[in-house]
């Protein structure tokens, strides 16, 4: 069918079906990851209702309604910061994403399937599933993560994921990587569908002067930089990061994303005199226009993950050219072209960490520049949307054609 835009007639795709799309938390990854997939699902004739939270950062798409679904309390707030501090921020939030799941159920009524982006608690996506499924609804879910973090509960949360992976007809992960941490016996339930690239995203965050970066972080011209963004757990390698820009002297590392205990590890080599000078942290959740400048300050891009699914922090170091040190962990090699997109270091350790980093710095400006070229390349050519969405949607077609 088509649709007249004011500057003539645009043509667009017969209708496909309806889906709910539900992404709880509004910001960060994930939300990043959905605000693409939506409107590219869209484009292809999907019309795709977003449940997601009050207090979103998603831009209006067509093609998309967005419903605002999950009320949470943030630290943004006064009310929110004095429940936090009362240490009753977790249970609080919990309350009120139970008190949103019957409007899910009432969402649900009214699509073709549901396609959940994962859960940031898998006892609430248990019971969110469940009440989905009792509704008659036929689920499809993207597990972003198929490891479990922390030392506690890991089994109970382990098996969480295994039921929620039950309730769904099909689980969606990012790598190859990623099947062989799931069970035996079960290979039809998931699909392998890529990140998609997230060069469009780098762009919102607008033309950033290199100089100009580098003066306001007060970096020199000439020096070697290599930054480590995003949510700052212990598992992405902070601490092995900082180990090894000890034996790089001529390193200067830039830290940026909110600290989720990665920073409170590190503390003893922050504070070291080996590091002085040489590590600036930029702690928060940073906008687009901040995070640009970290990126263009930066000449490589670290991802020490001690363990990994895939990583979107690895595609927008592709959106803003700049190519990846990673250690060979999870699926993070599978996006990665030793020598021509980054470094992959040859072990999960320090030591290899400082001799990609060395590798780096001898490579010189030049040769980074062409690796971040080609990285931004790959990414447009293996990850574009459009495939992502397109594969996506045959899934949604192969599961309401079998009813």
């Amino acid at each position: 069918m088509s649709a007249t835009d004011g500057a003539g007639t645009v043509e667009r795709p017969a209708a496909r079906g309806r889906v709910l799309m539900i992404e709880q938390g509004g910001r960060g990854g994930v939300a990043d990851y959905t605000a693409e997939l939506a409107p590219a699902l869209a484009a292809q004739g999907w019309e795709v209702e977003l449940a997601t939270a009050a207090d979103h950062r998603y831009a209006p798409a067509g093609g998309v309604t967005v419903h605002r679904v999950f009320h949470y309390v943030r630290g943004s707030s006064p009310s929110g910061r004095l429940i936090r501090r009362a240490g009753i921020g977790r249970a609080v939030n919990g309350l009120r994403f139970l008190v949103a799941v019957p409007r899910l159920m009432r969402l649900a009524r009214h699509v073709d399937l549901v396609h959940s982006q994962g859960w940031e608690a898998p006892p609430l996506g248990f019971i969110a599933i469940g009440a989905l499924r009792l509704s008659g609804a036929t689920v499809v879910q993207t597990s972003h993560n198929t490891f479990e973090r922390g030392r506690f509960l890991r089994r109970s949360r382990r098996l969480l994921r295994r039921v929620l992976e039950r309730l769904t007809v099909r689980t969606i992960v990012h790598t190859q990587a990623d099947l062989e941490r799931l069970p035996a016996g079960t290979p039809g339930r998931f699909v392998v569908i890529p990140h998609g690239e997230y060069g469009s995203l780098a762009r919102t965050g607008g033309a950033v002067d290199r100089e100009a970066a580098r003066a306001a972080l007060g970096i020199g011209p000439e020096a070697t930089v290599t930054l480590l963004f995003g949510q700052l757990r212990k598992e992405k390698g902070l601490d092995d990061l900082l180990a090894a820009a000890v034996r790089v002297p001529a390193l200067i590392v830039l830290v940026g994303g909110k600290d989720l205990g990665a920073l409170a590890d590190a503390q003893q080599l922050l504070d070291g005199p080996e590091l002085s000078g040489r590590v600036i942290v930029r702690e928060g959740f940073l906008p687009m226009s901040e995070v640009a400048e970290l990126f263009a300050a930066a000449d490589t891009v670290a991802l020490p993950y001690r363990m990994a699914s895939q990583s979107g922090v690895l595609l927008l170091a592709y959106g803003f050219h700049r190519p990846v040190i990673v250690y060979p962990v999870g699926g993070l090699a599978e996006s990665v072209i030793d020598g021509e997109t980054g470094w992959i270091c040859a072990r999960p350790d320090v030591d290899a960490l400082a001799g990609a980093l060395a590798e780096s710095i001898d490579a010189g400006p030049a040769e980074r520049m062409r690796r971040g070229e080609q990285g931004a390349r790959l990414s447009d050519e293996r990850f574009a949307w459009s495939a992502v969405a397109r594969r996506t949607g045959e899934l949604y077609d192969e599961l309401l054609a079998g009813g």
